[in-house]
């Protein structure tokens, strides 16, 4: 375009050459096709009537001297302005000529310039994507049985919004994975309102008061870990609550994770291999929940595809979040076998290494998985991914040998470790930016709440014209200049950037004047956005020092 610019001007241009000590560089003409750009040249561009003082030479306007425009013969446009210098003397080269489009140094990038980001009334919530996604996982948490379903009667109190998880035949004799008819509720503690996972086993004769107890001791530990947190607190663990007899059945209280899925749900209808970098940040998310467990003297017992739990991170599948479930559960109905502690958690890691073939290769390795399985197995692993996953899958199952230690695992994924953790942080800026995007909404909706509470309240005790004096009335002609806006022909103006910005002002106690005129414009009122804050607060607060059911926390 500088290029064109310049020849548009001038048609009459001498030839450039270089200098003596370029004379051996062969000279180009504007019209050559061939013309490179010189790049052993920098341009110093000046800014109009000011010049780079290079040695001798002095174009431009200097400090302390009256500046003068050149006469019409010698006026030189200003893209003529920049001079040629050489960067290894600081030698006056010329100016630039016609012919020849010169490449400008400038901190500006090369390039289409991007458009910068335009705010509008959407970024003040979340993407429409996570939106859509917390409200699927909070129609999933209200999710309840009729109240006349017979399956209430298997909840004890205090629980209550019972809704089954599991199958439904699961109700009806059939064994579980752990071997004993079982169900899975999701239901709601009377005592503190919160959502939890409570499994039902019947037909368990083996676990007493005593062991639920021990049981539940056990994995409620004081904080065992170097970050100060007990091993059911882990990220990648879904939390034990509680063990407890009642009804003839053992009961298993546990967090609630809306939305999850079982890693055999999840991928039972997958006949593809799965992406090798998923498969990592599975591995570093399980052995890190596996670390936490051993690190508090305690075992998993529930490596396998039917309980570990996945969740998609920020509503895409494309990233899971692992997490091991039903911890506690295997320790009290198998209470009696006492086994070692060693022991269960070497079994941990050879499960660990079945886990990682299963996930590999779309169908299940189980410990009674036969040797040919497992040689196909083994194959398909080596021919699809990586020579690291092959190597560590195979020294966790590699019979007859020592079982790797949960520190050596970590020690040899060490490097996987660092590209979860660039993506864990990535997930936490986004979730970082829903907040403060919720933020923003949260106080705009605190304000409407006092406003809604106060405008138009037909008494207050014994006084009925409560909202039509004092700072209440303030208050509902402030209501009108937010909400009511109209044209000169009275119809309504809809502008969700006005009542933004006066709640902002108001949040903000601003001291802009605004005009208040009643609906028949008899009244009219002077205030700031901080005089009506302070009508505001003093309404709420009389509502809530006369409110029946008490003091409003807000």
């Amino acid at each position: 375009e500088l290029a064109d610019a310049i020849g548009g001007l001038s048609t009459n241009a001498k030839e450039w050459k270089p200098s003596s000590h370029r004379s051996n560089a062969p000279s180009y003409h504007q019209n050559s096709p061939t013309s490179p750009r010189p790049i052993s040249s920098v341009l110093q561009v000046s800014p109009p009537g000011r010049s780079v003082s290079t040695g001798s030479d002095q174009r431009g306007w200097q400090p302390g001297t009256e500046w003068k425009p050149a006469s019409p013969k010698e006026f030189v446009p200003s893209w003529k302005q920049a001079q040629i210098v050489e960067p290894s003397t600081g030698e006056y080269m010329g100016e630039p000529q016609e012919e020849h489009s010169q490449q400008i140094e400038t901190s500006v990038p090369a390039g289409p310039v991007p458009p910068l980001p335009v705010r509008t009334m959407r970024s003040l919530g979340v993407s429409d994507e996570l939106w859509r996604h917390e409200r699927d996982l909070a129609l999933e948490a209200m999710r309840e049985m009729d109240p006349t379903d017979p399956r209430h009667k298997a909840i004890p109190p205090p629980f209550s919004n019972a809704y089954q998880l599991d199958s439904v035949n699961n109700m009806g004799g059939t064994r579980s994975s752990f071997g004993y008819p079982a169900a899975t509720f999701k239901c709601v503690n009377q005592e503190d309102g919160n959502l939890y996972c409570l499994r039902r086993f019947d037909n368990v004769r083996s676990v007493s008061y005593k062991i639920a107890a021990a049981v539940t001791d056990r994995w409620n530990q004081r904080a065992t870990l170097k970050s100060g947190l007990s091993p059911v607190e882990h990220p990648g663990v879904v939390r034990f609550y509680r063990c407890f007899v009642s009804n003839r059945a053992v009961f298993f209280l546990h967090q609630y994770v809306p939305g999850a899925r079982t890693l055999r749900e999840r991928f039972k209808n997958t006949h593809a291999p799965m992406p090798e970098p998923l498969l990592w940040s599975c591995i570093v998310q399980l052995v890190s929940a596996i670390r936490a467990i051993h690190a508090g003297n305690l075992a998993c017992r529930v490596l396998d595809l039917n309980h570990i739990l996945c969740t998609s991170v920020d509503g895409s599948m494309d990233r899971i979040r692992v997490q091991v479930n039903c911890l506690g559960v295997v320790d009290a109905l198998e209470f009696e076998a006492r086994k070692q502690i060693g022991e269960l958690q070497l079994e941990d890691m050879r499960d660990l290494g079945r886990l990682i073939l299963s996930l590999a290769w779309y169908s299940e390795i189980t410990r009674n998985s036969d040797k040919d399985t497992m040689t196909q197995c083994n194959t398909f692993v080596s021919q699809n991914y990586s020579r690291e996953l092959h190597n560590l899958a195979l020294s966790l199952l590699t019979p007859n040998a020592s079982v790797p230690s949960i520190h050596d695992v970590c020690r040899a994924i060490s490097g996987r470790v660092f590209d979860e953790m660039d993506l864990s942080r990535v997930t936490a800026d986004r979730t970082q930016a829903a907040l403060s995007a919720e933020y923003e909404s949260g106080r705009a909706l605190r304000l409407l709440l006092k406003l809604g509470f106060v405008n138009e309240r037909p008494e207050f005790g014994m006084n009925r014209r409560w909202t039509e004096s004092g700072d209440c009335y303030a208050l509902k002609l402030f209501r009108d200049y937010v909400f009511h806006q109209a044209d000169g022909s009275g119809r309504p103006v809809m502008d969700l950037g006005h009542v933004i910005t006066s709640l902002n002002k108001l949040d903000a106690a601003d001291d802009e004047k605004i005009v208040l005129t009643s609906r028949d414009g008899k009244s009219m009122f002077v205030v700031s956005y901080a005089e009506v804050a302070r009508c505001l607060d003093n309404a709420f607060n009389e509502c809530c020092g006369g409110n029946v059911m008490g003091a409003m926390h807000y």
